[in-house]
């Protein structure tokens, strides 16, 4: 019988190693982390939700606060030589990674276990408490989430932040949490008395109230869940599937945090020695 070229051994070989070959430049496409990618395009964007001291855009449009600065510093040790912003409703930072917008959450978020199950997080940046910003002398005597939920004031929150369940763990009902999308209208909230009090971190209501004589800081604010005082630690999220991403930020974040270098970086930002983190990304997630 007559071998056609469709059937000769040569034939098959030559198929079987052509389909070797596209085999295996898939799988080295495959191999590529998203880390390789970034180094070869020079740049990474982030999302970030204009938040300061913590992640911010200038008048100018540079992104800059604690969450950036750290960042960037972090990706240039990695090869990584620009940080692109996207500017993101707080609510929206966590779909806007997963769908792909930008590669990495930049934003000082805290770590919470609720978080941890959409996200991963590199290690904490830094840790600290929060506050309430009211009216200019405090009409309503409003100084924590107790302080509410006892008087059934309501308070302003933040689409997406964990304060809304902070203040629900310390007793506020769901109609007395007017949930916005921005801190400018939680502050804009408290001044026309629709709510008594906005919650923000603690340099947050303060950066915020020096910038207006019509509110101020409430002091002293306490959060207390299960016998412990609440301190929450923030760093930046990244895609599940990032880890190779996240785990090299952890090797540079353990060189660095702490170091007179970081915090010489982040002095201008209101942070010092009392604004390290005291545990792991892991420990949080685990709700430790």
């Amino acid at each position: 019988m007559k071998v056609t070229p469709q059937t000769s051994p040569l034939r098959r070989a030559l198929v079987a190693l052509a389909g070797a070959c596209a085999l295996l430049g898939t799988g080295m496409a495959q191999a590529q982390t998203t880390l390789d990618k970034l180094r070869e395009q020079g740049y990474i964007r982030v999302g970030f939700a204009n938040e300061s001291p913590y992640s911010f855009a200038t008048a100018s449009g540079q992104l800059t606060g604690e969450s950036p600065t750290v960042f960037r510093h972090i990706m240039q040790k990695l090869g990584v030589k620009e940080v692109d912003g996207v500017l993101t409703e707080w609510g929206a930072l966590i779909p806007g990674l997963r769908a792909g917008r930008f590669d990495a959450i930049v934003a000082s978020m805290y770590i919470t276990p609720t978080r941890c199950k959409q996200v991963i997080f590199a290690n904490p940046t830094y840790g600290i408490g929060e506050a309430l910003v009211v009216k200019k002398g405090n009409p309503e005597g409003i100084d924590t989430y107790d302080d509410a939920a006892k008087k059934g004031a309501k308070i302003a929150f933040v689409a997406g932040t964990a304060e809304i369940e902070h203040g629900r763990m310390a007793g506020m009902k769901w109609d007395q949490q007017v949930i916005v999308p921005d801190f400018a209208a939680a502050v804009a909230n408290v001044k026309s008395g629709r709510t008594a009090a906005a919650a923000f971190t603690s340099l947050t209501a303060q950066d915020l109230a020096s910038k207006d004589d019509a509110i101020e800081r409430a002091k002293p604010f306490t959060f207390e869940h299960e016998g412990k005082s609440y301190r929450g630690e923030g760093s930046f999220a990244f895609r599940p599937d990032d880890t190779a991403l996240r785990d090299a930020v952890n090797a540079e974040l353990a060189r660095f945090i702490g170091t007179p270098e970081h915090l010489a970086m982040v002095k201008e930002f209101g942070f010092d020695e009392s604004n390290l983190p005291e545990k792991t990304a892991d420990q949080h997630c685990a709700g430790e």
